[in-house]
């Protein structure tokens, strides 16, 4: 249907990710990024964080926040192009400033809960954490 040899890609998600970009990405491409910027942009992603609570509570509702994934595939743009490097105040110039941005934090230090996370690389490897207090990091916004 898509005239795509299956064979040239080992999972459903390449395949899918290959039918996108060969039927539905129009002139837009998704660049190649190597090099320093890809050590910037890879310090901006940490993993995903996992928390299990016992909550207690009445009249409760529950969320598949599963589904958001398709929601926002349908609904908002794929960011495609080269990216733009930019050194200064953002906010500036930009009302919803929106990339990897290398950030001071200052997360009060009674958080129950903290939720920023921050790579640490101890003598044992790497490892994530969610401090709270001062630090800075690269984060995606």
């Amino acid at each position: 249907m898509f005239r795509i040899n299956i064979h040239k890609y080992p999972t459903l998600s390449s395949l899918a990710f290959a039918i996108y970009r060969a039927h539905y990405l129009k002139d837009s491409k998704f660049p190649l990024i190597t090099g320093n910027m890809f050590y910037e942009f890879k310090k901006g992603y940490t993993g995903g964080a996992v928390d299990v609570y016992k909550p207690y509570g009445e009249n409760i509702y529950k969320y598949d926040v599963n589904y958001l994934y398709p929601y926002i595939m349908r609904d908002i743009p794929m960011l495609v192009g080269s990216p733009v490097y930019f050194e200064g105040d953002i906010t500036l110039i930009e009302n919803k400033p929106y990339g990897i941005f290398d950030c001071e934090v200052v997360a009060p230090d009674n958080l129950k809960e903290p939720i920023i996370q921050k790579q640490v690389k101890p003598s044992n490897g790497m490892r994530t954490i969610a401090p709270s207090g001062k630090w800075s990091g690269t984060y995606f916004s």
